[in-house]
């Protein structure tokens, strides 16, 4: 086959990948090594459609067949990380490093990707860097910048430097571009301090766990004589459960909205005539914060699904209480304005399907197992420290930690060598990876006697499991919400003695439950009728106090539109 042939033949493998054909272009790319068998970049490129082909074992074949003729080609390596991304972290970190070494030039995109990974391996302040490199190759992406501020939450900063790297997304996607380019458009909501509100939830958490645990009341238990609510999902519907169903079906406006850009969505909300609109994201996952900066409610919210403020002027308030978010220093690290709920600033409605709590696992295995199904993120070197401490004054206990990244032996066994490094045998840690099935997760609860609370991040939903299925929780109260989420969910189930104020007394409180396994039993048994008649489960009480505040920030901005 002539040169002109052979050209002729790349641009229709190109072409037929590009328009995704892909099995004609792998039979071309397979026609085309035919004729030329030591070209790295073919092999490259078969490689990578065969992955998108999901056939995993053959990509992986013809991207290392690319390394065997030119082991300093960047491109297969970034491909043998995608490949490994979810399943094998500790290949794909491997992988997309060995790529960056070769070619430093890297795109955002792999900075990003290997930014996540490195994050949910448990090693955040290497992931913060990561992000870093990636919001400088993209300062224009707010999805990398959001990404990168969730990330600075597990770490253990100050809150006025978290203050200040949210409101720097605010002046690059928020109130700083708005007030140069969105002209301000006046409200046609009646100010009527009484009316009837429009209540809006945008979320992409209109699903099972987090939608479940806590989004529940705002259907089941709203005041509908006073309020009217409008959901706004950004949930793909590949992605939509029979919770989302249920959710539909109990809302009085239901919008899909994630495929709308953020004029359109605005354009949307403000036709509704949404009187208060609540961001249940933050700068988690799928957020559409930019476009708040639009202002298409008089009122805006954020509330739950992030555990800071999001730094935007155009959000009026944030909903806490007074135990995460003390009066006082709090209020000076919010852009917000916070409105403080009775605490706890969540109700909890408890899996129906839950297994039922188990006796004491230490009666049965004679030492008593210290655990956490948080993620891996959060246990930061710090936390490690603080759970060593715990292990060395109960020395014949045992850590269980649950994430699905464990599944990966590589992640895995960076996790022992971290509390190795602590000075804890890596013998005394049981490592469990994904359960598929909800009932199975939650049955594993039923292996650890008493939970540990990481910090600076504390647990929320892996909180409020952890104790439904009877073992207490041991934290420590820090300076800022994300450190005082587990303060105020045991002081909401009538257990503040668990809360320490300094990691020495947080070992303390450790020990000394391991010490008493009579008090440990009464807990367990005693943990889900505590838990259901707690505050925490109090859904009419929950639901009446957000209310009353969200009446609150109606009038206040009625008295404002009034005189404006």
């Amino acid at each position: 086959m002539d040169s002109s042939t052979l050209d002729a033949l790349k641009r229709r493998a190109l072409e037929s990948f590009g328009a995704g054909r892909l099995e004609e272009a792998a039979a071309l790319y397979r026609d085309l090594l035919a004729q030329d068998g030591t070209a790295a970049d073919l092999w490259n490129n078969l490689g990578v459609i065969l992955s998108e082909l999901k056939r995993p074992a053959e990509a992986a074949a013809a991207l290392r067949a690319a390394l065997v003729l030119r082991p300093d080609y960047d491109k297969p390596w970034v491909g043998l990380g995608s490949a490994a991304f979810g399943d094998r972290l500790d290949e794909a970190v491997r992988c997309w490093t060995r790529a960056i070494q070769l070619e430093p030039r890297q795109g955002a995109g792999l900075w990003f990707n290997l930014g996540v990974t490195r994050q949910m391996r448990g090693e955040a302040a290497e992931a913060a860097a990561v992000f870093d490199r990636a919001e400088a190759l993209k300062p224009d992406d707010p999805r990398v910048a959001s990404q990168r501020l969730l990330c600075l939450n597990y770490l253990d900063l100050s809150g006025e430097r978290l203050l200040a790297e949210h409101r720097r997304f605010d002046e690059r996607f928020g109130d700083g571009i708005g007030r140069a380019h969105l002209p301000a458009v006046p409200h046609a909501n009646p100010p009527d301090p009484e009316k009837r509100l429009r209540i809006g939830y945008l979320s992409v958490e209109f699903r099972e766990h987090l939608g479940a645990y806590f989004l529940t009341p705002l259907f089941e238990a709203a005041d509908r004589g006073r309020f009217e609510i409008v959901c706004y999902s950004i949930l793909p519907d590949s992605h939509a459960d029979a919770y989302t169903a249920r959710f539909k079906a109990q809302a009085d406006g239901w919008r899909n909205v994630g495929h709308l850009d953020d004029e359109a969505l605005a354009a949307q909300i403000r036709a509704d005539g949404i009187d208060i609109l609540v961001d249940l994201a933050g700068h988690s996952g799928l957020n559409r914060l930019p476009m708040l900066a639009r202002r298409p409610a008089p009122v805006q919210v954020t509330w739950l699904g992030y555990p800071n403020g999001t730094g935007m002027a155009s959000v009026g308030y944030r909903i806490v209480d007074a135990i995460s978010d003390p009066i006082g220093p709090t209020d000076a690290h919010a852009v917000e304005t916070l409105v403080r709920l009775p605490a706890p600033f969540l109700c909890f409605r408890p899996p129906a399907a839950a297994p039922p709590v188990v006796p004491l696992p230490a009666g049965a295995t004679g030492a008593v197992t210290f655990g956490s199904f948080n993620k891996l993120s959060k246990i930061t070197d710090g936390t490690v420290a603080l759970w060593a401490e715990v292990l060395r004054r109960v020395p014949d206990s045992r850590l269980l930690l649950k994430d699905r990244p464990l599944s990966d032996p590589g992640t895995a066994a960076m996790v022992r060598a971290r509390f190795a490094a602590a000075g804890i045998d890596p013998a005394r840690l049981d490592l469990v990876g994904f359960i598929k099935d909800a009932a199975g997760h939650l049955a594993a609860y039923n292996r650890i006697d008493i939970a540990l609370d990481p910090h600076p991040y504390n647990g929320t939903i892996t909180t409020c499991d952890t104790l439904w299925m009877g073992a207490p929780l041991v934290t420590l109260a820090g300076g800022r919400h994300a450190a005082r989420v587990g303060a105020s969910l045991m002081t909401a189930i009538g257990l503040p003695e668990l809360v320490a104020a300094t990691p020495d007394r947080y070992a303390a409180i450790a020990a000394e439950l391991a010490g008493d396994l009579t008090r440990l039993m009464r807990l367990r048994m005693g943990m889900r009728e505590r838990v259901r008649a707690s505050v925490l489960c109090d859904e009419r009480r929950f639901m009446r106090n957000l209310e009353t505040a969200y009446r609150l920030m109606w009038r206040r901005w009625c008295g404002e539109a009034g005189t404006a």
